[in-house]
C-alpha cells in the first residue's frame, strides 16, 4: 500500500502547466474531503489565474470547502531570529564606518527570502488542521537552489555552533548583544532542520512537469537527477499538452511527440509517467482543473505513487556499500569524491556534501557505481586504523 503524503512540491521549467497541475491536485483532493492549502512559491503567482480567483497575498484566500490558497509574499516573510542576526550585522558594519543604510542593503543575502518562505511551508505542515500542502514551486533551477538551501546553511551554522569557532570567535573581541545572537543561530538552526526534515520526510514528494518536446524533457531528466540527489522523491513525472491519436495534429509533429515520452518511459522504469492530453480551451477554474488527470491508476493524489528508494550502509566480502537514491540518467556525469569524513558528491552541475556514516569513516573510498536508482559507493577498512583482531 502506498503511504499518504502530506506535502506534494510541483516543479518544472517555466510555462508547462506547474501551477495548472498543482491547482488541480488541490481542488480533486478537497473534492475527495481532504483540507487543502495550496501554497504559491512561484514568483509568476498562477494560482489566482488557474481559480479564476482574485488573490491577495499573505492571509489564506478561501476558495471553496476545505480548500484554501496562501499566496506567498517572500519580502514579508521574517523570522525572529533572522531579525536579530541581521540587526547584528548591520551594528557591526556601521562600527566599521559603512552608513546605516547603505548597511542594511548590504545584510539583504541572496535566498534568504526564498529560504523564509519555505518555514512558512514548514509551518503549514505543522497546522493540525490541514491535511495536505500542496506547494507551486518556482522554475527547474531555482527550486533545486532552493531545496538545496537548508541544508548547505545547516552545514555552515554547525560549524559555526561548534566550541572551536565559539573560542577563536570570542579571542577576536566581544560583539554587543553576544548571548542573543547566539540564541539566534541556535534557533535558525533549529528552522532549517524542521524545513530539511519537512522536505525530504517520508510524507513528502516531488512531483515533476514538462511538456513533450525535446528541450523540456531534457531539463526535466537532469532536474530529476539533482533532486534525488539532494534526497528528495520524485514519485511522478507529469507530461502536460500531451498530443493524442484522436486530435487532428501534425502527423510527424505528432509522432516525435509521443516517441520522446517513449523513450523518457524506457529511462525511468520505476518512475510512473503521467500524460495529460492537450486541451483546446485552457482548463481554468474548479470546473475545468476536476477533469484533468492527476493520479495513478484512481489512487489519491496525496498517496505516494512510488516507494522511496531506500538508502544505508551494507556489509560487503570486502567491506561496504554506502547505498543512496539517485536518478541514472545517461547524459549526467557523475563524480565522488572525499574530504576528511565527508563525501563529495558531484552530478551535472549539481554538488552535495554528506557525512560520512561512523563505520565509514575508518574505510578507505574505493569506487562508485549507479545500480537500480542507487548510487554505490564501496569502502574497505582503513588497515591502518582499523582495530586488528
Amino acid at each position: 500500500m502506498s503511504s499518504q503524503v502530506r506535502l506534494i512540491l510541483f516543479s518544472g521549467k517555466g510555462g508547462v502547466g506547474k501551477s495548472t497541475l498543482a491547482a488541480a491536485t488541490a481542488v480533486q483532493l478537497a473534492d475527495a474531503g481532504r483540507r487543502v492549502r495550496l501554497v504559491s512559491t512561484d514568483p509568476a503567482h498562477s494560482c489566482g489565474d488557474v481559480l479564476a480567483i482574485p488573490m491577495s497575498p499573505g492571509a489564506p484566500n478561501v476558495v471553496g470547502k476545505g480548500l484554501s490558497v496562501t499566496i506567498l509574499d517572500a519580502h514579508t516573510q521574517r523570522t525572529a531570529s533572522w531579525q536579530v542576526l541581521r540587526a547584528v550585522a548591520v551594528e557591526l558594519l556601521a562600527e566599521a564606518g559603512v552608513d546605516p543604510i547603505h548597511a542594511a542593503e548590504l545584510t539583504v543575502l541572496p535566498g534568504v527570502d526564498e529560504l523564509l518562505s519555505l518555514l512558512a511551508v514548514a509551518d503549514l505542515l505543522a497546522d493540525p488542521e490541514i491535511d495536505v500542502v500542496v506547494v507551486d514551486g518556482g522554475p527547474t533551477a531555482e527550486t533545486a537552489r532552493l531545496l538545496a538551501l537548508p541544508e548547505a546553511l545547516e552545514q555552515l551554522l554547525a560549524v559555526i555552533l561548534t566550541p572551536g569557532f565559539a573560542v577563536a570567535r570570542a579571542a577576536r573581541g566581544p560583539i554587543s548583544a553576544k548571548a542573543t545572537v547566539l540564541t539566534a543561530v541556535q534557533e535558525l538552526a533549529a528552522d532549517l532542520g524542521r524545513v530539511k526534515k519537512a522536505l525530504s520526510g517520508a510524507g513528502s514528494v516531488v512531483r515533476l512537469v514538462a511538456t513533450p518536446e525535446k528541450v523540456v524533457l531534457a531539463e526535466t531528466r537532469r532536474h530529476l537527477a539533482t533532486l534525488t540527489l539532494l534526497g528528495h522523491h520524485v514519485d511522478a513525472v507529469f507530461i502536460n499538452r500531451y498530443p493524442v491519436s484522436s486530435d487532428n495534429w501534425p502527423r510527424k509533429w505528432a509522432q516525435k511527440q509521443r516517441k520522446r515520452v517513449r523513450a523518457l518511459r524506457d529511462e525511468l522504469v520505476e518512475t510512473p509517467i503521467i500524460t495529460v492530453p492537450f486541451k483546446p480551451a485552457e482548463p481554468i477554474g474548479k470546473s475545468g482543473l476536476r477533469k484533468l488527470p492527476v493520479s495513478v491508476r484512481h489512487q489519491q493524489a496525496d498517496r505516494a505513487f512510488t516507494k522511496k528508494v531506500p538508502s544505508g550502509v551494507l556489509p560487503t566480502v570486502s567491506g561496504y556499500e554506502w547505498r543512496l537514491p539517485l536518478a541514472d540518467l545517461a547524459d549526467q556525469v557523475i563524480k565522488v569524491g572525499r574530504f576528511g569524513d565527508n563525501a563529495i558528491i558531484v552530478v551535472g552541475t549539481s554538488r552535495r556534501v554528506l557525512p560520512l556514516p561512523p563505520v565509514l569513516c575508518r574505510c578507505i573510498m574505493k569506487e562508485a557505481e549507479v545500480r537500480a536508482q542507487q548510487l554505490v559507493i564501496a569502502f574497505e577498512p582503513d588497515e591502518s586504523i582499523w582495530p586488528q583482531p
